[in-house]
């Protein structure tokens, strides 16, 4: 096993036993990380699902995978959803691959332009709507922990 995942799993594992708090993990894109088991420790996964096939069959491939390390809560977040026809492929991939949406995200050229200006996009475009709906999802995450 890579010992960098084998590091991670080993601190996750530790952190999730010593903590008596949530812990929100961003892992990278991809299976790597689920083939490995290093997010064997954690209770729920949320999968971000764009509105392209690669990206949906990613999101089944993770569900699969959680589902195999013991995870059954895989809730899915849309993302970069530019019209109702995107957002309606990616609905209808979560139902018929029982992935729960939690939230959805536009896509929103005011990200580019704060990743351009080496900004955070809470602090360049705060009323921005992907900033609106990445808030309610945190609030949402909060609530449900």
């Amino acid at each position: 096993m890579c010992g960098a995942h084998a590091t991670v799993r080993g601190f996750l594992g530790e952190l999730v036993k010593q903590s008596e708090t949530d812990v929100l993990v961003d892992m990278e894109a991809g299976l790597e990380h689920l083939s490995r088991g290093t997010g064997r420790h954690v209770s729920r996964f949320l999968a971000v699902v764009e509105p392209y096939y690669r990206s949906m069959e990613t999101a089944r491939r993770i569900a699969q995978l959680a589902g195999e390390l013991g995870v059954t809560s895989v809730d899915a977040v849309i993302n970069k959803v530019r019209d109702e026809a995107d957002r309606e492929a990616v609905h209808t991939f979560c139902v018929a691959n029982k992935m729960p949406v939690v939230a959805e995200i536009p896509y929103d050229t005011s990200l580019v332009d704060a990743e351009r200006a080496g900004r955070p996009a809470l602090d360049f475009t705060p009323d921005a709507p992907s900033v609106t709906a990445i808030r309610r999802l945190a609030d949402h995450l909060l609530s449900t922990a």
